[in-house]
């Protein structure tokens, strides 16, 4: 296994997406290095990264950084104080939507992520009037993603 430590990235609001991105190349490069070094090139010499080296490189990262990549973790992030809210233009404008329904294909892998979820508390099972349609949509691969339709909700929001 690869082994690259590296202190957290310090990232501040005020920053820009420009900086942010800086950040994070830097704090990923001694990791990219230590993946380039493992490729086996049949030579003992550098050499630059191409689109055959990309299956090598994906198999490392995805062993190297496997608890921050691979699903969802099974425990709550620390808590912290949110400071934000959402403002309504009609806070008591009722929503029409039309209700989706999740394919056959994907209700078991809905099934599954639904508990997972629900044990690790990031969903928790709530009586209200109306709520936004959770939308079961397949990915290239077959796999479940699933996404909010708050488009109705978010035209009745204050933009600010």
């Amino acid at each position: 296994m690869l082994t690259v430590s590296q202190p957290p990235v310090q990232l501040k609001m005020e920053d820009t997406e420009e900086a942010h991105l800086h950040a994070l190349r830097e704090w990923f490069e001694p990791a990219r290095q230590a993946c380039q070094k493992r490729i086996d090139v049949g030579k003992d010499k550098p050499h630059k990264l191409s689109e055959d080296d990309f299956p090598q490189l994906h198999q490392a990262w995805q062993q190297e950084f496997a608890d921050i990549v691979n699903r969802t973790k099974e425990e709550l992030p620390p808590w912290r104080e949110v400071n934000y809210e959402i403002n309504l233009i009609d806070e008591s404008r009722q929503y029409k939507y039309h209700l989706p329904h999740c394919p056959q294909a994907l209700q078991e892998q809905l099934h599954e992520k639904t508990n997972r979820y629900l044990n690790v508390k990031w969903w928790e099972p709530w009586a209200a009037m109306q709520a936004t349609p959770l939308l079961c949509i397949p990915k290239k691969d077959g796999t479940l993603w699933t996404a909010l339709d708050a488009r109705q909700r978010n035209d009745n929001t204050i933009k600010d």
